[in-house]
């Protein structure tokens, strides 16, 4: 399921963090009214291994704005938009009521104003489908160094690597909320990544690397629905990941 979100500045300025994301997390858990269910999401999740997931992702901000490089800033004008997918009812269910109840909601310390929710099912019925992303995908390697320092490896889309680890962060996504394995593999290729697409931005204080642009997914159709609700790569629950479809294929 799909949530998107339209939002007016109580003023019609709203200035944000350039990096903003934990915002979004924020308001996110703090729309939920059920908060063992809250406390679930946030402090445990659904477990593969030693490895957790949330289940959900978000977009980036959309509308007019400005970037301030001075201040670290960025200032909406107007209307923004902001999307949010799931593969769990509950989520939906929650953060439509709490959307649909609210007048304005706060972004950090500045109030805006809900304009209008919309939800839609996520389902697709091709088994391969181009994409472009809402939220940059980010694909990393951990691993402990000969010193024991812990060293964080993100690839480029066009890394041997990088089509391997997005296929492993999705069948780990899929046994630990279905309980066994994709039957069918996962294929992803960079249709259009340039060095404009890079991103280099934090989360709370942790620098990730991550890419926009455009890919073609392959896989059976509940598997490629399943991504579509959940994200792909790592780092979902932060705002990484989420696509929207330009075509099936």
């Amino acid at each position: 399921m799909r949530l998107t979100v339209t939002m007016k500045p109580k003023n019609n300025v709203v200035i944000l963090p350039l990096h903003y994301q934990y915002l979004l997390q924020g308001l996110l858990y703090r729309s939920l009214k059920d908060k063992s269910f809250a406390s679930f999401l946030h402090e445990i999740g659904f477990r593969k291994g030693k490895r957790t997931y949330k289940l959900f992702t978000f977009s980036r901000l959309f509308g007019q704005h400005k970037i301030q490089l001075n201040t670290k800033t960025i200032v909406f004008y107007d209307e923004i938009s902001w999307h949010v997918s799931t593969v769990l009812p509950e989520l939906t269910q929650q953060l439509g009521e709490y959307f649909l109840l609210q007048k304005e909601v706060y972004l950090g310390d500045q109030s805006v104003k809900i304009q209008s929710i919309k939800m839609e099912e996520c389902e697709v019925k091709s088994s391969e489908i181009e994409i472009e992303m809402l939220s940059p995908v980010t694909v990393y390697s951990t691993y402990e160094t000969v010193d024991g320092t812990q060293k964080t490896q993100f690839f480029h889309p066009y890394d041997e690597v990088f089509p391997h680890l997005i296929e492993v962060n999705f069948r780990n996504k899929y046994e630990a909320y279905y309980g066994a394995p994709p039957q069918e593999r996962l294929f992803i290729e960079p249709l259009h990544v340039t060095k404009k697409h890079k991103v280099v931005t934090t989360f709370k204080n942790y620098y990730i690397t991550a890419w926009q642009g455009r890919y073609r997914l392959r896989s059976a159709p509940k598997n490629l629905t399943f991504l579509l609700q959940t994200g792909i790569g790592g780092r979902n629950s932060q705002g990484f990941g989420m696509f929207h479809i330009i075509r099936e294929l």
